[in-house]
């Protein structure tokens, strides 16, 4: 099927740090079940500019902190990083370079640098998943860690199997890969 080679799928495994690329919110709470059944002991939680409008979903205490920090923030700035770890949430501006998932993976490599990474789950929808990995091949940090691509589960996803009967899942589709090739001529040397 056309979406399968976009399809990146590996079983879980413990990782250092989970981190989950803004976007689709069933992202976040599948990335906080992984979290709290112990699957790593921290979780980074990437939160785009229009995913603070509405923070109730993510089921986080510090909602309120992303909403108060994005009214304070110019609008190209906001996006916003939710650190987890030790029984703590502490919100942060990402600050991205810029807009996409390249700037988003760079952005959390600059941050997550000083830690001690060696195992990073990494969670998206399925078909995003291969542009992930496309980027995270071109980014220099992660050449010596050890990458898990997890996707979220079929039956939490708002993409699913059966997308080819419906014009959103077309959409969905048809944009993925305009953006891997686009990806691919813009990144090829990063």
């Amino acid at each position: 099927m056309l979406s399968d080679y976009l399809v990146i799928n590996q079983p879980l495994q413990p990782s250092d740090v989970i981190f989950v690329l803004a976007g689709r919110p069933e992202r976040k709470s599948y990335g906080l079940r992984l979290y709290r059944e112990g699957l790593a002991p921290r979780l980074l939680l990437s939160v785009g500019r229009y995913e603070v409008r509405q923070p109730g979903h993510l089921g986080l205490v510090r909602g309120p902190d992303v909403v108060a920090l994005a009214r304070a923030t110019p609008t190209h700035q906001r996006h916003f990083f939710i650190d987890m770890r030790d029984g703590r949430e502490e919100v942060l501006l990402a600050e991205l370079t810029s807009r996409g998932t390249f700037p988003e993976l760079c952005g959390f490599a600059r941050y997550i640098s000083a830690a001690r990474v060696r195992r990073i789950t990494l969670i998206s929808t399925g078909i995003h998943l291969r542009r992930v990995r496309y980027c995270c091949d071109r980014i220099a940090f992660f050449a010596d860690k050890q990458l898990n691509y997890v996707a979220v589960p079929d039956e939490l996803s708002s993409f699913r199997d059966d997308w080819w009967k419906h014009r959103r899942g077309w959409r969905y589709v048809t944009s993925e890969y305009a953006k891997l090739v686009g990806y691919c001529f813009k990144y090829r040397r990063a």
